[in-house]
């Protein structure tokens, strides 16, 4: 019976007068080589956890120390991950589909979260599209009537020639001027899509949750987070015929 005996190299400096010298954390043999005296590390498991797979996990609710702990990779690995996702990802309004001029119908709305402490409060006003329910516009910001004018300036000019509903909110009363504008309550069902549309936000980014332990720390990945997620519903709404 042949026996082949594998003789490990340091992967430094190539010695062979190598012993263990225990384990990392995430339990990747350490050496120690006795001729250029480091302490590498023999053979590193591959993390087996793709960019793809890992967008997936984290819209669908989970945090980012969840996401570690159910694929068992290290947490700032996760964090690289996302960074790297979320700063390659294309701009939003490439995967709106073409407006019928004239046609189309707007739904506004504005939601309420919070970066650092309760007391940061960072509003999401967001404007959905009737026909296609894509997410035409949105910005970041506090509740006042600045932020929503940059709002207007996001949203493709075609989109605003349309009719459009909202609900009572002071900052809206810009729009009544243009005279295809209605504030409504949410009884009439005219602001129904983007209603649900902040049910599905916070049921798939766990930082939107009410009453989460789960929250942004840093603003700048608060607005990374938000862009991904809209990334993707306009993507799959894209892919969507809703209404011919």
């Amino acid at each position: 019976m042949l026996t082949v005996t594998k003789v490990e190299k340091c992967p430094h400096c190539g010695g062979t007068d190598i012993v263990k010298n225990g384990f990392t954390p995430h339990g990747n043999q350490r050496i120690y080589c006795k001729a250029c005296e480091k302490s590498p590390v023999l053979h590193r498991k591959k993390v087996g956890l793709s960019q793809k797979e890992l967008s997936r996990a984290f819209l669908e609710r989970l945090s980012l120390r969840g996401i570690s702990r159910v694929f068992a990779v290290s947490y700032y690995y996760v964090f690289k991950q996302l960074n790297l996702k979320c700063v390659l990802l294309a701009d939003f309004k490439t995967q709106i589909k073409a407006c019928k001029s004239g046609e189309e119908m707007l739904e506004f709305d504005e939601l309420c979260s919070f970066c650092g402490c309760k007391k940061n409060k960072q509003w999401l006003w967001a404007a959905l599209c009737r026909r296609t329910r894509q997410i035409v516009g949105y910005v970041i910001g506090d509740r006042s009537e600045a932020t929503f004018r940059r709002l207007l300036r996001k949203i493709p000019v075609e989109y605003l020639k349309g009719a459009s509903f909202s609900d009572h909110w002071k900052s809206y009363r810009m729009l009544l001027s243009k005279g295809n504008h209605t504030q409504v309550g949410k009884e009439s069902g005219q602001t129904n899509h983007i209603e649900r549309w902040n049910a599905t936000l916070r049921a798939r980014i766990t930082r939107y949750v009410r009453k989460s332990l789960s929250f942004s720390r840093n603003l700048k990945y608060h607005h990374l987070v938000t862009k991904l997620f809209i990334v993707h519903y306009n993507r799959d709404c894209g892919n969507m015929n809703l209404v011919p």
